[in-house]
């Protein structure tokens, strides 16, 4: 019995070009304009990032609350989306703290 629709199910990767390479699916610049950036400039906007996502989801849970049209199921989807940015906003500052400190503590 064959399995029909195998060889025609390019559809589930649209992130792969032609070339097998993936294509950037993400806000954050590519390795290319990355040489570019600033790396102050890719902090703010991480930060920027993660204050959008927390707005969003308290935004959703006061339409919520006023009787808006939010949807029941996307607030819990904002508010995790929103804790994992932060999350991932700590890790990164932590990380940064703790490089600082290590270069400090090098005898030169």
């Amino acid at each position: 019995m064959p399995i029909d629709g195998l060889n025609n199910n390019y559809a589930i990767l649209p992130s792969l070009t032609t070339t097998g390479r993936v294509q950037n699916t993400f806000p954050y610049p590519t390795m290319e304009e990355d040489r570019q950036t600033p790396f102050a400039d890719l902090l703010s906007q991480a930060m920027g990032d993660t204050v959008a996502s927390d707005y969003e989801s308290k935004t959703l849970g006061i339409d919520l609350l006023l009787g808006g049209e939010a949807d029941l199921h996307s607030i819990p989807i904002a508010q995790q989306k929103a804790d994992i940015l932060l999350n991932l906003t700590v890790q990164i500052r932590n990380k940064m703290v703790e490089s600082y400190q290590e270069i400090m503590r090098m005898q030169v």
